[in-house]
């Protein structure tokens, strides 16, 4: 059934030729791909590099995220603030009402105690 050729180191050497003039186009048709060592090298650079950048892109979003948290906190604290320069206000203009209204009733008495005093 299986009958074995016997080549020559000739004859092997001629098919070796052929082989290696031929091997683009052979290997064209064929779906394998032939990867040199360097073609590895890159890829696996690729590689490291795009784990490298995932890493470097969810580290950047939780710095993101922790600077929203600051920038909250900050925000409550303006409120807090705000608040109390409103209280601060509404307690100057009662005291601008309150002073008004004793030099008014000051100005009344000393104006009515100078026509009674007559």
């Amino acid at each position: 059934m299986s009958t074995a050729m016997k080549l020559t180191e000739e004859q092997l050497e001629q098919i070796g030729s052929y082989i290696e003039s031929n091997f683009d186009r052979i290997s064209a048709k064929s779906n394998v791909i032939q990867l040199r060592p360097y073609d590895i090298q890159l890829i696996e650079r690729m590689t490291r590099i795009e784990e490298e950048l995932k890493t470097q892109r969810e580290l950047m979003q939780f710095g993101f995220n922790q600077i929203d948290k600051r920038f909250e906190s900050v925000d409550k604290r303006f409120e807090d603030v705000n608040k109390r320069f409103d209280d601060v206000n509404k307690k100057f203009v009662m005291l601008m009402w309150a002073i008004g209204a004793g030099i008014t009733i000051i100005t009344t008495v000393i104006t009515l105690l100078t026509i009674f005093a007559r």
